[in-house]
């Protein structure tokens, strides 16, 4: 057996937090559109920027009634004309050009302080590569003219202040990734190494040593197998890879490259795809129960589930009860363990207690010395009868399985095929 691919200690903790927010702050503030990956005719003005009850408390408070472990604020959006969202001295379009507080506010600054009184990791969405709305033409795409030479300074201002004045960050989000400088982009690898070494980053760039994939799709589904690991590790600036198993990723791939699952917390056929809000699209909220299905086929797929939050233009969080019914969905989850165990080995059985009902099977595997499990099988034992639950390759970090009402004396998993030893770090059958 080769060396197995690991990841770090940083890869584990992202791992460990198994659901995070993504929030979209942008529609009102910018008030001229463009969520439908337009250009405006015209620049935007800051002067749009009038929010009447924006509280970052009020949306992390619903981050962490959900169970959020970390969220992802979009400071500077591709589809939404480039404004920054916080006090930038790069560039000339931020709150700072805002007339909201006297232009003083700093919405970034006050995520991050509500990130850490509510004990969420904080992170940091910019699009580095497209933001055609500061020029509103393609000229800035074309190295050598004046449009992109303005566009990569201020790109490169924004990241400076963004990774420097805020702490450490936890996530960095790079919609549809990196443009290289070898391809006329700003020099975001040189920035990162230098700012924010540690942080895990979404489609970061290929230098980067701590890179996240994109399941493929924004409909909160991973694929049956989801492996942590691939043979390549970054993709490609549309968001596509060559690799056409960047979904699933690769057993016994060469890099960790484990996958993020995200969708918004709307319909598509809401207000920037699902991701942003509108007035009277309430009835556009997925229901908790739709969310539930979701957090099974990600983080019970070996994949972190990113929720999208949108915020209204009055700056406040609308769908908070959406957000407590699923976060009381999940913590129903895992609030009855009837038996557990870990360890070392092949085949491990869990006695039930009489008159149990069975709602959850969970899996875990110890993923720090790497994806060993090739092959696994879990089934019950009822009246001395044998029936298969779930035969798949993956574990990974956590594997949720649902059970209905389930009766049964045992619950068997076997390990069918693996590279070393397998190391379970828990298996564990919920009531």
């Amino acid at each position: 057996m080769g060396e197995l691919c690991r990841p770090t200690k940083q890869q584990q903790l992202w791992a460990d937090c198994e659901l995070g927010v993504i929030i979209h702050y942008s529609r009102g503030l910018l008030g001229m559109g463009g969520l439908d990956g337009t250009a405006p005719e015209i620049a935007a003005d800051p002067a749009g920027l009038r929010p009447e009850r924006l509280d970052t408390d009020q949306w992390l408070e619903n981050a962490a009634s959900l169970g959020a472990r970390y969220a992802v604020f979009v400071a500077n959006q591709k589809n939404c004309q480039g404004i920054s969202l916080w006090q930038s001295e790069s560039n000339p379009r931020s709150m700072k050009q805002s007339p909201y507080r006297q232009g003083t506010f700093d919405c970034v600054g006050e995520f991050i302080k509500s990130c850490k009184k509510y004990n969420i990791l904080p992170g940091l969405y910019y699009q580095t590569g497209f933001n055609g709305h500061y020029y509103n033409r393609e000229r800035y795409r074309m190295p050598g003219t004046k449009e992109h030479e303005s566009y990569v300074r201020i790109v490169e201002g924004d990241l400076v202040e963004l990774w420097s004045r805020y702490g450490q960050l936890f996530e960095i989000w790079f919609d549809g990734g990196v443009v290289s400088r070898q391809d006329g982009g700003a020099d975001v690898a040189g920035l990162l190494e230098l700012y924010q070494p540690q942080a895990v980053c979404f489609q970061g760039p290929r230098e980067h040593g701590q890179n996240l994939r994109w399941i493929g799709n924004e409909d909160g589904k991973a694929p049956f197998n989801t492996w942590s690991t691939a043979d390549q590790k970054v993709c490609h600036f549309d968001g596509t890879s060559r690799d056409t198993q960047i979904g699933t990723g690769v057993p016994g791939g060469k890099y960790w490259f484990p996958a993020e699952t995200d969708m918004g917390n709307r319909r598509p056929e809401a207000a920037g795809a699902g991701w942003g809000w509108a007035p009277g699209e309430e009835q556009l909220a997925w229901t908790p129960e739709e969310l539930l299905e979701r957090y099974y086929t990600s983080v019970g797929r070996n994949s972190n589930f990113l929720l999208g939050q949108c915020i209204a233009d009055d700056g406040s969080f609308p769908d908070t009860q959406q957000f407590r019914a699923l976060g009381n969905d999940i913590r129903r989850i895992y609030a009855k363990p009837l038996n557990r165990t870990r360890g070392e080995g092949t085949s491990f059985v869990l006695t039930i207690p009489e008159n149990a009902v069975i709602k959850n099977i969970a899996v875990m595997e110890d993923i720090a010395g790497g994806e060993r499990i090739r092959e696994f099988r879990i089934t019950a034992i009822t009246h001395g009868v044998e029936r298969e639950l779930l035969h798949a390759g993956c574990v990974g970090h956590k594997r949720l399985i649902p059970t209905g009402n389930l009766r049964a004396e045992e619950i068997r998993l076997a390990i069918l095929q693996s590279e070393g030893k397998p190391n379970i770090r828990d298996f564990t059958v919920y009531g």
